[in-house]
């Protein structure tokens, strides 16, 4: 029978895995980023923070009962997804006792798909997320989610676009608050986050650029090139995948960093995952399917199968 003092620690060490499944959506396997990162939440979405914080919960219980390794729970490897999945449903559909049920299930197989990855070395990444949110969006009329008030979208056309990108990882909007939660990255490795800022950068400044051009050239020309729309050429359909890109971007150079890629291959992930955007964004247009962060998931994949680990990688 364990000691008051090992059930304390055991206690602490699961509450430790609860917090820390909200940072690792950033890569970060940290209860005290995971706690400053939900408190953000709440301010910009108190419902999204209170699904968010349930479904990590009920992560972190079935966690418990699969008796997945310890290490793994503490650090939040088994139950981001999860979190990010919770997090999801709250911004995304009102709440319900039918989506709630719906929600567990799907916590339960993100538990299960990231423990089994997990096991065979490779990285889930946001795999696991992006595929019970394909599960619910075909599923949603039998689920009988309803849709929230549409959320608050990012400005491209600022500088401060790179920092709103941050925040709408978890479905943060506002720009302070995507400032808050870079801040909060930045607080536990400042250099990665830094990185990943620059990469974002680097693709927003690309976008702006190229929507400068077409904006004075595409005029004189439209005419001659009016066929390309056809083919799904026509620039709006990469502007409207703005959004997309700064998510995805930072995300692909932040998940190097985490494997220890050089900064030339974050930045060639960035503009990886930003083009996959486009490619997806105007693939799923025509039936109303969102990517979330598919692009960022292909992107990382990838790039980590086709290069190596620097000697000494930087943790991010």
């Amino acid at each position: 029978m364990p000691s008051g003092g090992g059930v304390l620690q055991r206690l602490a060490d699961e509450l430790h895995g609860l917090a820390a499944n909200f940072a690792q959506i950033y890569f970060i396997p940290s209860a005290g980023a995971g706690v400053l990162l939900l408190a953000v939440l709440a301010l910009a979405d108190r419902p999204a923070a209170l699904t968010g914080l349930a479904a990590s919960a009920i992560a972190s219980a079935i966690a418990i009962a699969l008796r997945l390794p310890a290490e793994q729970r503490r650090k939040g490897l088994v139950g981001y997804n999860a979190a990010l999945t919770g997090i999801a449903f709250g911004a995304l559909w009102q709440p319900g006792v039918s989506g709630f049920v719906w929600l567990a299930a799907c916590v339960a197989l993100t538990v299960v798909v990231s423990a089994g990855l997990a096991r065979r070395r490779f990285p889930a990444l946001t795999g696991p997320f992006i595929g019970v949110m394909a599960l619910t969006w075909v599923a949603q009329s039998w689920v009988g989610l309803v849709p929230r008030a549409g959320a608050l979208a990012c400005d491209a056309a600022t500088p401060g676009f790179v920092f709103c990108s941050v925040g709408q990882v978890v479905f943060i909007a506002p720009l302070v608050l995507g400032l808050l939660t870079w801040y909060v990255l930045a607080l536990w490795n400042v250099r990665a986050t830094l990185w990943a800022l620059a990469a974002a950068v680097a693709v927003w400044a690309g976008l702006v650029s190229a929507t400068s051009l077409v904006s004075r050239t595409l005029p004189t020309w439209l005419a001659s090139l009016s066929s390309l729309t056809s083919f799904g050429l026509s620039w709006p359909s990469i502007a409207a995948q703005a959004g997309g890109m700064g998510v995805n971007a930072f995300l692909a150079a932040l998940g190097l960093g985490a494997f220890g890629r050089p900064a030339s291959q974050r930045f060639a992930g960035a503009w990886l995952a930003s083009i996959l955007c486009v490619v997806l964004g105007h693939a799923l247009a025509p039936i109303g399917w969102p990517y979330f962060t598919l692009p960022f998931n292909l992107a990382v994949w990838t790039v980590l199968a086709v290069s190596r680990a620097q000697p000494s990688p930087e943790s991010a």
